[in-house]
């Protein structure tokens, strides 16, 4: 299995919680941009794809002209005859009845569109360019384009959001009738416009609004298939999966991750550096590590565990005495020979991981 990732680092404008590498858009930086992972592309010339996903930044914001030279670098330079899934991930401001048609004749089969909430004095806080109604809009646009597979983000821990709101937020969220559902909660990063306000989530009611919206969601038909991701009939993210499984993908772009032939290693995270670099032939990878057969153990452990399918307990073989005490703990269950989390762990899961390193 091998997974393809295109790091699109444009915005309209940067949220106010957001940590990823992103600058704004500008229509000329955008094409050179394009001509560098034209290049970097050919460095994986014929490589067979199993899954693709394109993720930002904001991949919308890109023209027309430029979505359409994007797809080109993809097909010319892999082999996606295999390829089971193409998420591109989506936010209203930036998406027309245009550019659905053009992703859906392009064979995209999954988008990913960002609400983070229903409530558009919340959005404004979170810095957000949409309205709920613009995104009700664009969400019918795209089924009515043909598209059967749309996950929602939302995220919980908004600053003045309440537990009522946030049930409100889901039961309202269900009616759209998305296959997959992304909860993710507010963390504030340094270099945020949030980190300099000194933006402090309530932790404790965090946990209280997972711990809804995992009984909600079960009761409501979908599948807790990992830690923050929900799915109905099946419709899991596969490339998602395939890096919580610890296998293999190519990560194109400014700031891309990847793990391939045993290295996992990362871009340069300045566009214009990244740019530069690959237009005049330099190096753009700023991060390389061999992973050995120890760490390999390890990363497993450190996914794996994520997903609900849990990990095979082999191994865990030089990490019994973790195993051991969180299992007594009812923090991780054994079963069938895979170990996995309890309920009451999930929240909390990263402390728990970090355990195991």
């Amino acid at each position: 299995m091998l997974g393809l990732y295109v790091h699109i680092p444009f915005c309209t404008k940067k949220c106010f919680y957001c940590d990823f590498v992103s600058v704004p858009y500008v229509e000329e930086l955008a094409d050179n941009y394009l001509k560098a992972l034209e290049i970097e592309a050919q460095k994986y010339k014929d490589a067979t794809i199993d899954t693709i996903y394109i993720g930002g930044g904001t991949p919308s914001t890109l023209s027309i002209p430029q979505q359409k030279k994007l797809a080109e670098i993809i097909n010319a330079n892999f082999n996606v005859s295999f390829c089971k899934e193409l998420t591109v991930e989506m936010n209203p401001e930036s998406t027309t009845k245009e550019k659905l048609k053009l992703l859906f004749d392009a064979r995209v089969t999954r988008l990913s569109l960002g609400l983070q909430s229903i409530y558009d004095q919340s959005l404004t806080v979170l810095g957000r360019l949409h309205n709920y109604e613009k995104f009700k809009q664009v969400y019918c646009s795209a089924r009515e384009t043909g598209f059967e597979n749309i996950n929602i983000d939302l995220m919980y821990g908004i600053p003045n959001q309440t537990l009522s709101s946030w049930k409100k937020t889901l039961k309202e969220v269900l009616k759209l009738e998305s296959q997959h559902i992304s909860l993710y909660p507010l963390t504030v990063e340094p270099n945020t416009p949030f980190y300099k306000k000194k933006v402090e989530p309530n932790t404790e009611l965090q946990a209280e609004m997972y711990d809804f919206a995992c009984s909600f969601l079960k009761e409501n038909g979908f599948e807790h298939y990992e830690i923050s991701n929900w799915a109905k009939e099946k419709k899991y993210s596969l490339h998602n999966k395939l890096y919580w499984r610890n296998k293999s993908y190519i990560g194109l772009g400014t700031s891309a991750s990847s793990y391939y032939k045993r290295y996992r290693y990362k871009n340069n995270t300045n566009v214009i550096k990244y740019i530069e670099n690959i237009l005049s032939g330099k190096n753009i990878v700023i991060e390389k590590e061999y992973i050995n057969d120890e760490l390999y153990k390890k990363e497993k452990i450190m996914l794996g565990l994520r997903l609900a399918e849990g990990v095979d307990i082999k191994y865990f073989e030089d990490s019994k005495d973790v195993l051991n005490k969180y299992v007594a703990d009812g923090m991780l269950v054994i079963e069938n020979n895979r170990v996995c989390f309890t309920q009451k762990a999930l929240f909390v899961s990263n402390s728990i991981l970090s355990d195991f390193i």
